[in-house]
């Protein structure tokens, strides 16, 4: 009988416990999706912030140091935050994208390398569209393009395995009145050691944390490691560090020097190759893998389109 009265007093305990956890989770907003509910419902179509990258998520850009990933996402912030919808830098940006607030947070470059590139591309905007036109476009990336150069300030979101709070409170106020934050690098925003699952995965957790109570997305710059930049591979483990970082990732995007064999493909003279770069999507979780992209670097530095590749695809076709 004894016994019986335990078995009975576990259940009762075990449907507490369960009743409490329910209630717990419907606190947080988490219910169960209904079937029947989503079949009826007319759903929106996906927001991306360009063709790859889902509103709402995290991305990386990866490659070698000096390939040029970090004048590719100031290009990508200007496009992104010109409302104008002129400065169309790359073929993964289209007018159906909502164009925002964009926060360029770079960690790694003092102040006067940020202006420079700012100077260059700016420069280049007002060649290409002519004074006038130009500088309407300039305009409206000025009131929606935020750059803070983060350089030698120890902006650390987690070290020593603990959050820090001062970094997690500064990008949750920049997330909840921005369309798009990009970091620029990874490396710097945290003190562990890039190789650990776990402390990666913690990390990316905490920052799907900050898209999910914004709104926001975030973009990530990182490098490549040492195997892929010697035999320019361009696949999902071409980043550097821990494997949850391309797992928990919702894009991977490459770029890479063209080797001699492309390079010869594309008719590219050898003196040219190295200024030359192929953008790769290694991983797309929500929309079709769009094509190789191939930019060049100009005089200045600041990049620009080279049609020596097909650039074809379709606005944000949905997989």
């Amino acid at each position: 009988m004894s016994g019986n009265n335990n078995l009975f007093k576990n259940n009762v305990v075990n449907e507490h416990i369960e009743n409490s956890q329910n209630k717990n989770i419907q606190k947080q907003g988490t219910e169960p999706l209904s079937v029947l509910n989503i079949f009826k419902k007319e759903l929106p179509p996906l927001d991306f912030v360009f063709t790859g990258l889902k509103s709402g998520t995290i991305g990386f850009i990866s490659s070698a140091g000096g390939t040029g990933k970090s004048m590719l996402a100031l290009h990508l912030a200007f496009s992104l935050a010109d409302i104008t919808k002129t400065y169309n830098f790359f073929p993964i940006i289209y007018n159906s994208h909502r164009r925002g607030i964009v926060c360029y947070l770079n960690l790694e470059d003092p102040t006067e390398i940020l202006e420079n590139r700012i100077q260059k591309i700016s420069r280049k905007i007002i060649r290409e569209f002519g004074e006038e036109n130009g500088f309407k476009v300039l305009r409206e990336i000025d009131k929606n393009l935020m750059v803070y150069g983060l350089y030698g300030k120890n902006f650390n979101l987690y070290k020593d395995g603990e959050l820090q709070d001062k970094a997690y409170n500064i990008l949750l106020k920049l997330g909840q009145k921005s369309r798009l934050i990009i970091i620029d690098t990874f490396r710097r925003l945290h003190g562990e050691d890039e190789n650990n699952n776990a402390k990666m995965s913690e990390i990316l957790k905490i920052l799907e944390e900050i898209c999910n109570k914004t709104g926001t997305t975030i973009l990530l710059l990182h490098h490549q490691n040492k195997t892929a930049i010697l035999e320019k591979s361009n696949g999902q483990t071409a980043m550097r560090g821990a494997s949850a970082l391309v797992d928990n990732a919702r894009l991977l995007i490459n770029i890479n020097v063209l080797s001699k064999d492309e390079a010869k493909e594309l008719k590219i003279q050898e003196e040219m190759r190295k200024n030359h770069v192929k953008v790769t999507f290694a991983k797309v979780n929500y929309a079709a893998i769009p094509n190789d992209v191939y930019l060049v670097k100009g005089f200045d530095g600041t990049l620009d389109v080279c049609n020596c590749g097909k650039n074809e695809g379709d606005d944000d076709e949905i997989y």
